[in-house]
Order: C-alpha cells, then sequence, then structure tokens
C-alpha cells in the first residue's frame, strides 16, 4: 500500500564527500588538480600494496625498488596536491643504500656467516668461545693457585713496605793490531867514493799473526846515487794484542710513601678476572641460545630492516594528496605556498553518482526502514517535465507530535546515458514535489 507524504523540504546529498588532508603538516608545493576536476581514486591502502608485494628490485635482492624516484612514480598518477618533501626523499634514499649496504656485509652469504658463527659459539667445537671462556677461567684460577703458594713460601702476604733490587753486570773485549812499513835511507859522507857498491837486496821475511800470512819486501832502488852518498833500504812493523774483562754487582733498596700488598693485589686481580669471566660467559651462554635458530633470526632481521625502510616510504607518500573515492573536485582551500596543518582540508571531493534525499515531511503513523520511496518533481520550475526517482529509506526519525518526521532516502543518481540527474545539493521546490512510500 502507497502512502503520499507531504513534503516540507527536500535536498539532495552526495553519498559520498571527503575533505582531503595530509597527515603532516607542511608548505603546499603542487597543486594539481582544479575545481570540476574528476579525481582519480586509490585507496592509501592499495597504493602501499606494491611496496609490500614486490619490495625488491628483479635480480638484485639487495635493493629495495620503491626508493625516493620509485615512490614519486608510484604516487604520481594519483596525487592531486604534494608538500615539499626533499628531506624525506633523502631519508628514504639513505636507508635503502643502509640496507643494501648491510645485505652485501652479512644476508648475502648468509649461509656462509651462519656456519662460521656455529663453529665460533657451539660447544660442539673444540675451538668455540664457550670452551675457550672454561680453558681461560681454570687458566686464571690456576695463576692465582701459583702465585698464591709463592707469596705464601716467601712469606710475602703482609704489606711490602721496601723493595730492593740487584743488578750484576760484566763485560769484555779483546783485539789485536799490526802495523808494517817499508824505507829506504841515503846517507853521504864527504869526500866518498864515487860509484860505492849499492847494499845488497834485503832478505823477503815473512810473517804469520793474527792477521795471517804478511810478506814485506824490501824495494832495490833503481835511480841513480848522488855522488859520495851511501843508500840503505829496510822494513819496520809493529805488533800488539790486548785483553780486559771487567765485572760489578749494585744493589739498590726503594723506600716508597705508597706500601704494597702484592699478596692482596693478586687476589684482587683473580676476583675482577673472574667477574669479567662470568660477565663474558653469559653473554656467551645467552648468544649460545640463538645458535640452533640462527636461519630464522637472520630472516626476521632482514625483514626489521625491510619494515624500517617501509617506514620512510610511508612518510615519503603522506607528502601526497589522493582522494579515495571518486568523483568530482568541489572546494579548494589552499594554494602552492600555503603553510598546510595536519587534518586542515585542502580539497574537497563529492560523488553524487548516488545522493541521499534529506526530506522533512508530515506523515501520521510509523516508517518503516527499508520501504520504497518514490518521488516525483519537476527539476528547475513547473515548466519542466515531471522526473520521476526511486529509492529506499535508509533513516527515518521523527519530529515531535506535530507527525513530522525527517527522512533519508538513497537514490541512484544516473539515467540511462550515464548522466547525473540531480545537481549536487539539489533544493526540491515543495509545490512541484510529491513523495510517496510503500
Amino acid at each position: 500500500m502507497s502512502v503520499a507524504k507531504k513534503v516540507i523540504s527536500a535536498v539532495a546529498l552526495p553519498f559520498q564527500a571527503s575533505y582531503l588532508c595530509f597527515e603532516v603538516g607542511g608548505i603546499l608545493d603542487r597543486l594539481g588538480v582544479d575545481l570540476g576536476v574528476a579525481a582519480n581514486a586509490i585507496s592509501f591502502e592499495k597504493l602501499c600494496d606494491p611496496l609490500r608485494s614486490s619490495p625488491i628490485t628483479i635480480g638484485d635482492p639487495s635493493r629495495l625498488q620503491f626508493d625516493a624516484a620509485g615512490i614519486v612514480n608510484l604516487a604520481n598518477p594519483f596525487a592531486m596536491a604534494t608538500l615539499r618533501r626533499e628531506m624525506s626523499k633523502a631519508a628514504l634514499d639513505t636507508a635503502i643504500n643502509t640496507r643494501q649496504n648491510i645485505y652485501f656485509s652479512k644476508y648475502a652469504n648468509s649461509s656462509s656467516v651462519i656456519s662460521t658463527i656455529k663453529g665460533f659459539y657451539s660447544r660442539t667445537s673444540p675451538a668455540s668461545k664457550p670452551n675457550l671462556l672454561e680453558i681461560l677461567d681454570d687458566i686464571a684460577e690456576e695463576q692465582f693457585v701459583t702465585l698464591a703458594e709463592a707469596y705464601t713460601e716467601d712469606d710475602r702476604t703482609g704489606v711490602v713496605k721496601a723493595t730492593s733490587s740487584t743488578v750484576q753486570t760484566e763485560t769484555g773485549n779483546r783485539g789485536s793490531s799490526l802495523r808494517f812499513s817499508n824505507f829506504t835511507q841515503e846517507s853521504r859522507a864527504e869526500p866518498g867514493r864515487k860509484n860505492a857498491p849499492m847494499p845488497p837486496i834485503m832478505p823477503d821475511v815473512t810473517y804469520w799473526g793474527d792477521f795471517g800470512q804478511l810478506p814485506p819486501k824490501a824495494n832495490r832502488a833503481t835511480s841513480d846515487r848522488r855522488l859520495n852518498s851511501v843508500l840503505t833500504a829496510g822494513y819496520n812493523f809493529e805488533y800488539s794484542k790486548n785483553d780486559g774483562t771487567a765485572s760489578g754487582t749494585q744493589s739498590a733498596s726503594n723506600v716508597d710513601y705508597e706500601y704494597r700488598t702484592p699478596y692482596l693485589e693478586t687476589r684482587a686481580r683473580h676476583m675482577r678476572a673472574h667477574i669479567s669471566l662470568i660477565d663474558q660467559k653469559f653473554e656467551s651462554f645467552m648468544f649460545e641460545q640463538n645458535v640452533p635458530h640462527l636461519e630464522k633470526i637472520f630472516e626476521n632481521e632482514l625483514a626489521s630492516i625491510d619494515n624500517d625502510v617501509y617506514q620512510f616510504q610511508i612518510a615519503l607518500l603522506r607528502s601526497f594528496l589522493i582522494s579515495p573515492i571518486p568523483g568530482i573536485v568541489t572546494g579548494i582551500y589552499k594554494n602552492p605556498g600555503d603553510a598546510v596543518s595536519a587534518g586542515e582540508p585542502v580539497l574537497r571531493v563529492e560523488n553524487n553518482d548516488v545522493v541521499r534525499l534529506l526530506v522533512s515531511l508530515v506523515h501520521r503513523g510509523p516508517i518503516s526502514i527499508g520501504s520504497t520511496a518514490t518521488v516525483t518533481t519537476t527539476l528547475f520550475g513547473p515548466s519542466s517535465p515531471a522526473t520521476t526517482l526511486s529509492g529506499s529509506v535508509v533513516a527515518a526519525r521523527g519530529q515531535g507530535d506535530l507527525n513530522r518526521w525527517e527522512v533519508v532516502v538513497q537514490i541512484k543518481n544516473v539515467d540511462g546515458s550515464g548522466n547525473h540527474i540531480l545537481p549536487l545539493g539539489y533544493c526540491f521546490d515543495r509545490e512541484y514535489t510529491d513523495l510517496t512510500i510503500s
């Protein structure tokens, strides 16, 4: 049964409307749309999907493909406005480069690295760190016991007030030398006999000593002798040899202003070494717990690094203003160069493919949600042909004792040719509008 209602007022509201804003504040850098332009819609989650589904560059697992340039290429087709974002781009590229360096140093050869770690930390390996720490602990204990026994045996477990030292030296030297020379000598006598005979040739002499065989020879004079002169020739040599030793002993006794307790100092060093070894052994023990799970740990570590990079990627994406709904730009509130606060509207996008009629009417009795509402009206005055729209009641609220109701009717607002029937915000003329609910 259809019941006509008396319409008091009716207005067409868009089914979807969004006041677009940035999640972060900044300076508006670029405005890529104008009033009446259709919005290329995409949800932020869908825009981020490629960052998760295919983050790695094909053929290069060390490199994440969505660096600053990749993010810009991804978001530009949907960007309606952008903030200044150079710092975000630099931070993202730095994070991606750092991730690549870490990958080369650890994860590119993860199987070899894991094998090496197991060799160093697994107790099944004799040369592993846990086993070496146990050996070092035993050596430290043995060292302490040996020193303690020596101090006790020498009765030096108390305070040492003075120290003494003895230095014994011994030196020695040994050497020999030989000096050898030839000579000639001419003697004159007056008067002398002309052409006196020359002395005989000096015999060869061979000397054996510390320097080996030395055969000096006397040379015959072959030059003409002077008148009334006698020429003599000969050789001489000198040899010396010396040996010597020296020894001595020095003793010193030192008394310092600060006395020493070597025995107690040894015990203190032992305790400090033992405490340090406890810390190292516990650290090694905790690391041992990771050894059976290194493959998964490496996987989780790399995923954590990628998540850190992902945060930089998201931070850069936040500098792009995108519309989550399709529609038309119906409002612009900021221009390039303006300061923008987080959450402050920059654009308005509205979609009137479906409209909701907000109708105030008079009706006696209940109105059920889901009822069919049919609106017949003449658009833009009585001279226009009648238009009939049909939809369902999605909300109904009574307004008091005068049987007044506020009803919301959802209606498809596109005709068979794909054109919109009602403009956004259209107010119906109540004199030429009838509403029937069945």
